[in-house]
């Protein structure tokens, strides 16, 4: 007889079987998984995009700022979408639209039109961003941040199969147009892990305007919110102009570049399964606060390295120390905030996002003024506030109701 499991907190509502719980478990694992092999697709066939249509890098970058700055409005109302209709429900949704928008991708004429696809690609990828995170913290209402950490490790799985697998393709001749098809078939596949919505009975979240301003008004939210912001830039500074430096600058072939970026998921993937094991023995914010120094210090080393091996091995070091820092900052902050942990989390990505994007327009405006190498330096600056602000954090205290 199957086993059944309490739906995990005092949030919960109705039990559901442990089977069920599996399913959902492998499914946000998958999902982002897919999530990451389509974000990273662009950033591989960056340079051959840009070639065909004749974009600079600051419009290259751009596509990545303006689909941000979409995301963050709908992150704001994801919460409020999850709770009307389930978050099951609209993480399945979003996979569709995310489907829908790599398909009409490979259809770009003009800039234009491809930052009006690149909107619903980002649409689909910013429910995804909200809710997969909240869900496993549904799941595991008492994680130590072991469980969010090995979620998060499937971020850099899907970095390291897309880049070595589009870089490669790309290298022997293939259209990036069909990469972003595959992709998007690969998407409708993660669709049917999931089980049907009258199968699950997660917490219900009950989100409003009240919850919405109880957090806003917490000056160490906006603490944290900040600290996620560099996170998520220094890591997505890397991951979106790795591939086409080494192609630019050292004059490596799109499998190169692919490489590149496997090599830094590689680090990050070890990294996030460390950090899962870390996690039951050390503090968080101790993690935190020693991961973003050694972060410094690797991602300092970049400027140091002129062979492309030696480059491999700094952001490899790079991966590995800043692994933790996205999912470790969001378990923290909630619990050290007693409010409404979805909502919580799903704001956070509003300012991991935000960081991601700010830093790929700003290596992009610098690369075309002073070339790519130079704007690299955004990733110890990013790490260097982030330190920062984790050592002020203890400063500030809850503000209760």
């Amino acid at each position: 007889m199957k086993s059944i499991v309490q739906n995990v907190s005092s949030r919960s509502g109705e039990p559901f079987t442990a089977d069920i719980k599996s399913q959902i478990n492998r499914a946000a694992n998958a999902s982002l998984f897919i999530f990451a092999v389509s974000a990273v697709a662009l950033p591989v066939c960056l340079v051959n995009v840009s070639q065909e249509f004749g974009f600079s890098l600051t419009q290259a970058g751009s596509l990545g700022f303006i689909s941000a700055i979409e995301q963050f409005a709908i992150l704001i109302f994801s919460g409020f979408i999850a709770a009307r209709f389930g978050k099951i429900r609209v993480l399945k949704t979003s996979l569709l639209i995310l489907a829908l928008g790599l398909l009409l991708f490979t259809q770009i004429s003009t800039y234009v039109m491809a930052i009006a696809i690149i909107m619903i690609i980002g649409t689909g990828g910013a429910f995804l961003e909200a809710l997969l995170t909240p869900l496993v913290e549904d799941l595991y209402p008492d994680d130590d941040g072991s469980k969010q950490n090995k979620l998060h490790a499937f971020w850099p799985i899907g970095v390291l199969v897309s880049t070595l697998t589009a870089g490669e393709l790309l290298s022997r001749g293939v259209s990036w147009r069909w990469i972003f098809a595959g992709i998007a078939m690969g998407t409708i596949v993660v669709y049917l892990f999931y089980p049907g919505n009258k199968k699950t009975q997660l917490p219900k979240t009950k989100v409003d305007f009240s919850q919405f301003k109880d957090i806003i008004n917490q000056p160490k939210f906006f603490m944290m919110g900040q600290a996620l912001f560099f996170a998520g830039g220094a890591e997505g500074a890397i991951t979106f102009w790795l591939a086409s430096y080494i192609q630019l600058n050292m004059g490596g072939l799109p499998r190169a570049g692919g490489i590149g970026i496997a090599v830094f998921a590689l680090g990050v993937f070890l990294g996030r399964l460390i950090a899962s094991q870390l996690a039951k023995r050390f503090k968080l914010k101790q993690m935190i606060q020693w991961s973003t120094f050694l972060g410094i210090i690797s991602s300092f080393s970049f400027f140091l390295v002129s062979q492309i091996l030696t480059l491999y091995f700094s952001v490899f070091l790079s991966g590995l120390m800043i692994a933790c820092l996205w999912p470790s900052i969001q378990t923290y902050t909630v619990r050290i905030l007693p409010l409404d942990p979805t909502f919580i989390m799903v704001l956070l990505s509003c300012f991991g996002i935000m960081g991601f994007s700010s830093a790929t327009l700003l290596m992009g405006i610098i690369g075309d003024a002073s070339g790519l190498r130079i704007s690299f330096m955004i990733v110890p600056t990013y790490l260097t506030f982030l330190l920062l602000i984790m050592f002020l954090e203890s400063k500030v205290r809850f503000k209760p109701k």
